[in-house]
């Protein structure tokens, strides 16, 4: 029986590993454990390959939301349209930068936001739209975006799972004003630990960020407004300008695992595989299948040495922190209906064909499917 975890992150180490070494040494021998070279450096090559003008570390995908929409300077009460599905840090930003959280359904096949919902959605207290680029798929931004130019909206973008994705050609976190990502250690590009970065073509609004982040100062000795302690640290900055260069290979290589998937499991039992949107180029933060018999497959999986995820079971409006938002069981039909099936396959980036084709096969063998789709996949060439 083989072990496949759900995320291993070591090879990606082994990858940049001199380069880390060397940095964190640097970083310790130094003491300069708060701000530096090391963040500024990261900032710099972030915003380049983000292709805006200005990217700002902090501490989380989180903190880069919340202090975004705090930096935007939105009027008391404002509205932020996103979706259901999703983490619950993209709400909990909303509420904690003071503003209303406002939920829309999703498109059952590619999970993302629907374009229609969100337009329905909008209210005269509207000021964000935030569609959240969810397993690494492109939201649906020609509609979006084209919405909220036609109602004077401002275009907010989490790409906390989808960093590289494009559409038409055009990369996620460039179609608005803002651009969210978070480098928690298992995303596309991962950290250490905790950290996230806010990117920008607005000056005013990079400075605002930064400033928040930094208990609301952007001198040492004079705060102008009333902050937060949100900065990114030099140990985080270090390790995410060791990997960035690797992102596009890193990204390439999920999709070569994606493609392993999607056709050793066609036509397997009732799966329902994942399907990105027209004119997309996904990432594949997350391979997600839906069944009717989700539990059962999930302990079929871990009886045979397959870890699997859930994102998510529960949609944010049925937490019962967020009840108040006033939704109840109903609201969203296709995004409750897709929590309750929905099964994350491992997928990393140095996942081996071996280790696909062994996935595939069990999932084969617990809908009785045999192992002709995974025996099919391992003969075209192994990577282990």
């Amino acid at each position: 029986m083989m072990k496949i975890p759900f995320v291993d992150l070591h090879p990606q180490y082994l990858d940049v590993k001199q380069r880390v070494d060397e940095s964190l040494a640097r970083i310790i021998a130094s003491s300069s454990f708060v701000g530096g070279n090391f963040v500024k450096e990261f900032e710099a090559a972030l915003a380049q390959e983000e292709g805006r003008r200005f990217a700002v570390g902090v501490k989380s995908g989180t903190a880069a939301l919340q202090l975004v929409f705090e930096g935007l300077g939105l009027p008391p009460g404002a509205e932020i349209v996103t979706t259901t599905l999703t983490a619950v840090p993209t709400v909990e930003a909303i509420v904690r930068a003071g503003f209303k959280p406002v939920l829309c359904d999703i498109e059952p096949r590619t999970y993302q936001i629907s374009a229609a919902a969100v337009e329905a959605a909008v209210s005269p207290r509207t000021a964000v739209l935030l569609p959240v680029h969810l397993y690494g798929f492109p939201a649906p931004l020609r509609e979006i975006s084209a919405l909220a130019a036609r109602k004077g909206l401002i275009l907010a973008e989490d790409v906390a799972q989808a960093q590289g994705a494009s559409l038409d050609g055009k990369r996620v976190g460039t179609w608005g004003e803002a651009a969210c990502f978070s480098f928690y250690p298992s995303k596309c590009l991962g950290g250490f630990g905790d950290s996230g970065a806010a990117a920008t073509d607005r000056e005013e609004l990079a400075s605002r960020v930064r400033a928040l982040s930094n208990h609301g100062r952007l001198e040492k000795f004079t705060h102008e407004t009333v902050g937060v302690n949100e900065r990114i640290d030099p140990i985080q900055a270090a390790v995410l300008s060791a990997k960035l260069p690797r992102l596009k290979e890193w990204n390439a290589m999920r999709r070569r695992a994606a493609q392993w998937y999607l056709e050793g499991l066609a036509g397997v039992g009732d799966i329902v595989l994942p399907e990105p949107p027209r004119g997309a180029e996904p990432v594949w933060h997350l391979f997600v299948i839906r069944t009717a018999r989700r539990e059962a497959l999930a302990k079929h999986l871990a009886e045979n040495g397959v870890q699997t995820g859930l994102h998510y079971p529960v949609p944010v409006h049925l937490h019962p922190a967020y009840a108040s938002l006033g939704y109840a069981r109903g609201a969203f039909p296709e995004a409750e209906a897709a929590c309750d099936a929905i099964l994350s396959l491992p997928i990393f980036p140095h996942l081996t064909e071996t280790q696909a084709a062994y996935v595939i096969e069990q999932v084969s063998a617990f809908f009785g499917a045999g192992s002709h789709a995974a025996s099919a996949a391992a003969g075209r060439g192994r990577t282990d």
